[in-house]
């Protein structure tokens, strides 16, 4: 009676481990596990993986009766990340095992509407937003660089050329100097308590407290001033 009484115990212990509700909260707790270390290592992305009940039921994840922790170990250039997973099996112990799943990144990328050649000004509009898969690709290369969904190109201007198509990244934009080579302005040499006004051209471009080279239009000598926000260059003798 005992011996079953036993067998009908373990019957039963076995169903219960190997019950789908087992296997689904299984595979449901590693996804999550995984996605939340996938997001550490690549913001702003939604992070999307294939079912990985096949994984939650073969071994060594069938033998876990609950699952702490997924380290990102290694992720691979073809869209595949390997993981060390870790936590507890039936009987109390833990444990850490290696698996390795493939996964999509996609996140909101700007890219050229059309071709920008260096120094040109900056417009919304000659940007359109795409969701892109930073995961594998060429977009891999620069996803840590690409501009936020959220960025305005209003006061920004471009580096490099664009090409219609290109991804917008850092260092392809900057701001709008206040000042361009070439532009006229007011000098202002300063000596003790004394201010001769005169007119130079920029050098160089310049953003407001920028030291800048400027020409003065007479003597055609190079002086060195910081730029004001009215325009002018203050320059101390």
């Amino acid at each position: 009676m005992k011996s079953k009484l036993l067998f009908i115990l373990l019957i039963a212990a076995a169903a219960h481990a190997e019950s789908p509700a087992a296997s689904e909260s299984l595979s449901s707790r590693l996804s999550d596990l995984i996605r939340a270390s996938l997001t550490e290592k690549i913001a702003d992305a939604e992070i999307r993986l294939p079912s990985l009940e096949k994984i939650a039921n073969q071994k060594p994840l069938n033998e876990y009766r609950d699952l702490k922790r997924a380290r990102l170990i290694e992720d691979r250039p073809n869209g595949v990340a390997l993981f060390e997973v870790s936590g507890t099996l039936e009987d109390g112990s833990e444990r850490a095992d290696l698996i390795q799943t493939p996964y999509s990144a996609w996140k909101k990328a700007w890219v050229a509407a059309k071709r920008l050649y260096p120094n040109t000004r900056l417009k919304d509009e000659d940007f359109k937003i795409s969701e892109i898969n930073v995961a594998t690709g060429p977009a891999r290369e620069y996803r840590g660089v690409m501009l936020p969904a959220d960025t305005r190109f209003s006061g920004l201007q471009t580096k490099q050329t664009l090409l219609e198509g290109q991804f917008a990244v850092t260092s392809a934009v900057e701001r709008q100097p206040d000042l361009r080579k070439g532009d006229q302005v007011r000098l202002d040499l300063i000596s003790g308590d004394l201010t001769l006004t005169t007119q130079g051209m920029a050098e160089e471009p310049a953003s407001v407290g920028d030291h800048v080279r400027i020409m003065t239009s007479k003597t055609k000598k190079e002086v060195v001033g910081i730029l004001k926000e009215d325009r002018s260059v203050e320059v101390q003798l």
